[in-house]
């Protein structure tokens, strides 16, 4: 199949259900598949090689397709970079919205626990490098700051609950605590990021960052 005849499939139908030229059996496309798979191929070769030296020529053939059909879900490495952005971002939002709201204090540590995944911590790495720690791409920082906002709200509406139900001091302004949480979290995670810390060290960290936000609340 061309490259020209899959474009005029994907154009017309989504999934794209496209003939192969000399054959009658029609190939169903599953657009969000082959999204997964090529992201995945791309995080991979962006770690091992590095944003800057990766081409797409690399992620297609990680992604064992042709370069054309890459093109057709993702014009350039930027935007496949954004796009792993919000993969990851995602990913952290699903897990925290699974979790029930959490009836104890030590159910909300729990829950910020899972909001920096240890497993994530080469991603990370990879984000500041390319983006730096400032963000200053705008669509990332859109990407950024719509989740910060998201998780500083489901913090502040855990509080509250927590605070009804006496596992955290009546004191606090739950909105602006839960800004503080996410953002001496974020603080965190970029300086572990950009000082190249080991899985190891991330933990210790993370965790006694933890045990002082938990003594703050009590």
């Amino acid at each position: 199949m061309t490259v020209k005849s899959l474009k005029n499939c994907t154009r017309l139908l989504k999934p794209a259900l496209c003939v192969q030229q000399g054959g009658d059996m029609p190939k169903i496309v599953d657009r969000a598949e082959m999204q997964a798979r090529i992201l995945t191929a791309a995080m991979r070769c962006f770690q091992q090689q590095g944003f800057h030296v990766t081409k797409m020529t690399d992620i297609a053939r990680a992604a064992e397709m042709a370069k054309g059909t890459l093109y057709l879900y993702f014009k350039s490495k930027d935007a496949l970079m954004l796009a792993l952005l919000r993969s990851y971002f995602d990913d952290i939002r699903a897990r925290i919205s699974m979790l029930p709201a959490p009836a104890m204090l030590d159910h909300l540590m729990m829950g910020i626990r899972l909001s920096m995944p240890v497993e994530r911590l080469a991603d990370t790495q990879l984000f500041m490098d390319v983006l730096g720690p400032g963000f200053q791409d705008p669509e990332a920082g859109q990407v950024i700051g719509d989740f910060m906002d998201w998780l500083s709200d489901q913090y502040a509406d855990q509080l509250r609950g927590l605070q009804d139900a006496g596992q955290v001091r009546a004191d606090l302004d739950p909105v602006q605590s839960g800004r503080a949480i996410v953002a001496l979290l974020d603080g965190l995670t970029m300086h572990l990021a950009v000082f190249r810390t080991t899985p190891q060290e991330f933990e210790v960290r993370r965790d006694a960052a933890l045990d002082l936000i938990r003594a703050s609340l009590a």
